[in-house]
C-alpha cells in the first residue's frame, strides 16, 4: 500500500482535484483567511497560490502524508505569504491553545481517522472569534444517494486511502461547538464527473464561540 498511498495516489489526487471548478472553490474558500492561519491536510499545496499577503500574516501547514509533503516541497519556496510546514496530523496538533486566527480544511475531513478529535483540536487552537473555513464532500441529503454512498464507502476507503463518502461534515462541525455562519448548502459539483451524485460539496465558515 505504501507505493500506492505515497506515490501513485498523491499524483492521482492532484489530477482529479485540479479541475478549474474545484480550484475556483479553493480560491473562494482561502480568500476568507486572515491573520495567523493554519491549514490542516495541506496535501500538495493546491491552495497555496490563493492566500492573500494583504490579509494573511503567516501560514502554518500540517500534512501527515510523506508523499504529499514531497509534492508540496516544490511549491513552498514560491509561497505568497510566510509559511512553515509542520509534520503531524489533525488529531493531535503540536500548537498551543488559541494560536491561530483562521483554520482551513479543504477536502480533508473526509479522510481523517477521527473527525470529532480533529474538530476539537481546531477549536482548541483557534482564538476566540476565529474562523474555521472548510470545503468538504459529504453525505447526501437524498436517501437514494445516501444508500449508494454507504454501499460504495468500503471501496472508496481503499481506493481513496481512507477517504469516506458518507460523513455529514457540516453537522459534525456544528456539534463540535462552532457557530456556522451561514449554514453551508449542499451543491452538485461538475468537477467530480461521473461521481458528482455521490460527492455533494459543502463550503462554510464556522466561528469559534
Amino acid at each position: 500500500m505504501g507505493l500506492y498511498s505515497e506515490t501513485i495516489f498523491p499524483w492521482l489526487l492532484d489530477k482529479a482535484l485540479g479541475h478549474p471548478n474545484i480550484m475556483r472553490r479553493r480560491q473562494a474558500l482561502v480568500g476568507g483567511a486572515s491573520g495567523e492561519v493554519l491549514e490542516i491536510g495541506f496535501g500538495s499545496g493546491a491552495t497555496l497560490p490563493f492566500y492573500d499577503p494583504a490579509t494573511v500574516t503567516s501560514l502554518t501547514v500540517v500534512e501527515p502524508s510523506d508523499g504529499m509533503n514531497r509534492r508540496a516541497a516544490a511549491h513552498l519556496a514560491a509561497a505568497p505569504v510566510p509559511i512553515r510546514s509542520v509534520p503531524g496530523a489533525g488529531e493531535q496538533l503540536p500548537f498551543a491553545a488559541a494560536s491561530f486566527d483562521t483554520v482551513v480544511c479543504c477536502l480533508t475531513l473526509c479522510s481523517v481517522q477521527d473527525v470529532g478529535q480533529v474538530l476539537a483540536e481546531v477549536r482548541r487552537v483557534l482564538r476566540s472569534g476565529g474562523a474555521f473555513l472548510f470545503m468538504e464532500h459529504v453525505l447526501s441529503d437524498d436517501p437514494q444517494r445516501q444508500r449508494w454512498q454507504q454501499r460504495l464507502n468500503p471501496v472508496q476507503r481503499v481506493v481513496g486511502v481512507g477517504c469516506n463518502l458518507n460523513r455529514p461534515t457540516a453537522h459534525l462541525v456544528a456539534a463540535a461547538g462552532f457557530r456556522l455562519d451561514p449554514m453551508p448548502v449542499q451543491e452538485e459539483e461538475r468537477a467530480f464527473g461521473a461521481l458528482k451524485r455521490l460527492t455533494p460539496l459543502v463550503m462554510g465558515s464556522a466561528i469559534r464561540a
